[in-house]
């Protein structure tokens, strides 16, 4: 299988990779969008070095189609009166239909197949950038007033989902709603509590089941 693969390649290439800079200049032309599709088509060689003879042009053909999709995104997003979080929405799930695309068309080529062991570290850090990079952009970035939230709690959000994931794939879901507890206590101590700022408490709410979620995904490709 090579969807670990290629999900750590889309978050590094989309989140990690994918710069305000590199957000703004996909807007202004095609040099935005060929940079970001070149980083698409490196990050996903870079994960599969091993199969560049089977995979180089059906990699590439996913870069371009990405490419393309996002310069669809860029051009009607601002002309169609929706929210943005739409057009996001879709550009992603479009993205992970590719993905699929690619292991039903080619993943029975790769001879010997991606290791248990290869496989789970791409999906750890898959699994990393989705609760930390992945998460922040998804679920606010397109909410500006909450910005500030955001940027003021980032590295304890980032911990806190980290740690929630571990737990949840050791088979510990249960305590990982207690990774929260001390941003809430800073949060009360510096007289800034979650629950009264204005959806703080959906926010970390959020983080928390999304956060088991991906662990208990890690957890079953373990068992």
């Amino acid at each position: 299988m090579l969807i670990p693969h290629l999900l750590l390649a889309h978050m590094l290439a989309d989140y990690v990779l994918q710069t305000n800079w590199l957000v703004a200049r996909k807007s202004q032309g095609w040099e935005g969008l060929a940079l970001h599709g070149l980083m698409v088509f490196v990050m996903s060689l870079l994960v599969l070095p091993a199969y560049l003879p089977v995979l180089f042009f059906p990699l590439l053909a996913m870069s371009l189609v990405h490419t393309f999709q996002d310069w669809v995104k860029v051009y009607t997003g601002p002309r169609i009166k929706i929210h943005p979080f739409i057009p996001y929405l879709i550009d992603q799930v479009l993205h992970y239909i590719q993905i699929a695309i690619v292991q039903v068309l080619f993943g029975a080529w790769l001879q010997p197949p991606p290791g248990s062991v290869e496989q789970l570290v791409m999906a750890c850090g898959a699994a990393g950038i989705a609760a930390t990079r992945f998460y922040d952009v998804t679920w606010w970035a397109n909410w500006l007033d909450m910005l500030p939230y955001m940027n003021r709690w980032r590295t304890w959000g980032y911990a806190e989902r980290l740690a929630m994931v571990a737990l949840s794939a050791a088979g510990l879901f249960w305590l990982a709603p207690l990774c929260a507890l001390p941003r809430l206590w800073f949060a009360w101590y510096c007289k800034h509590p979650i629950w009264k700022q204005r959806r703080g408490a959906l926010e970390m709410g959020i983080g928390i089941l999304f956060s088991i979620g991906l662990g208990l995904i890690l957890r079953a490709m373990l068992v």
